[in-house]
């Protein structure tokens, strides 16, 4: 969906970002070599981007215009396909830019909330929309949708039914399992590089990739549903409101899912027995792991205290 498209691009391209934290971390001394990792993953991004997230999204805005722009348009205009391959391209490249930027800063939990918190943003447009409607509009095959409560089973049954259930369905079985690749290319070598506890680990590109779509899966999308019910039950002040005071304990620099997304992260900085994985193997020279054992994970990784 068009509108939901652009959170998606900018959580791909963070995403894409966040996939080399270890290998930012290890060259984050040496500016060429730092230049040439987010070169090379801002290419990837772009190229991802180009050969397969936006042709499937103009395949969708012209098999099922109504379905893409939330039933806003039967028929979607040029400028607007237009604008939906350039905004969509500007959001990924984005995304990318600015988590490696902040994974250069060491603000590793604030790198993560750029993919966390896109992916908030998706699923409570989804959800929600801009009226309380949005997953009415998801499940209307036709301009003519119930826009009001909960949706119904037939409601589903019939999505479920239709040609966009089908399309969405093929669709995903080829993005998700490239972006993975895309994601575990990125990911593996880097944390193999730094001998992080999880290096040792089958697949850990995939791994990390699962880990992140369950975060994604759950707390993301538990936060967008909760942001929906309390702006339809409370009114947009008073619920949007209470939803922040709960998104600002659950998103909190010290909270589990900010330790969850280091370690999944910087498994090497952040996992248990980080420190042990690799002293063993770095000589004693300043900026070691070694050296630094005993000056904690900001000073031995470069890394900031706070978020």
């Amino acid at each position: 969906m068009l509108q939901a498209d652009v959170f998606l691009a900018y959580g791909t391209g963070a995403g894409c970002a966040l996939a080399t934290a270890e290998q930012v971390r290890l060259v984050r001394a040496d500016a060429p070599r730092l230049r040439a990792v987010r070169d090379r993953n801002l290419a990837t991004t772009l190229l991802f981007m180009g050969l397969l997230f936006t042709p499937m999204g103009m395949w969708l805005s012209t098999r099922f215009p109504g379905w893409e722009s939330m039933q806003v348009w039967r028929a979607i205009p040029p400028w607007a396909l237009a604008a939906f391959g350039a905004g969509d391209t500007l959001c990924a490249a984005a995304g990318c830019l600015v988590t490696h930027r902040l994974l250069v800063r060491g603000r590793v939990w604030k790198a993560s909330l750029q993919l966390l918190g896109a992916y908030i943003a998706l699923f409570f447009t989804l959800v929600h929309g801009w009226d309380g409607t949005g997953v009415h509009r998801f499940l209307a095959t036709s301009p003519g949708f119930v826009a009001s409560g909960a949706p119904g089973q037939e409601e589903i049954v019939r999505w479920l039914r239709s040609p966009i259930a089908a399309t969405l369905f093929w669709m995903t079985a080829v993005f998700l399992p490239a972006l993975a690749v895309v994601i575990s290319r990125s990911y593996t070598p880097g944390v193999r590089a730094s001998r992080a506890p999880s290096a040792s680990a089958r697949l850990p590109g995939l791994r990390a990739f699962a880990c992140a779509a369950a975060l994604i899966l759950g707390p993301c999308l538990a936060l967008a549903v909760m942001g929906s019910m309390a702006v339809t039950t409370l009114g947009v002040p008073a619920g949007g409101v209470a939803w922040a005071v709960v998104a600002a304990f659950l998103l909190r620099p010290g909270g589990t899912l900010a330790r969850t997304s280091r370690r999944l992260a910087l498994p090497s900085v952040y996992s248990q027995g980080a420190v042990h994985a690799l002293a063993p193997s770095l000589p004693d020279l300043p900026g070691s792991a070694r050296h630094d054992a005993d000056r904690g994970a900001e000073g031995r990784h470069g890394l900031r205290r706070g978020p």
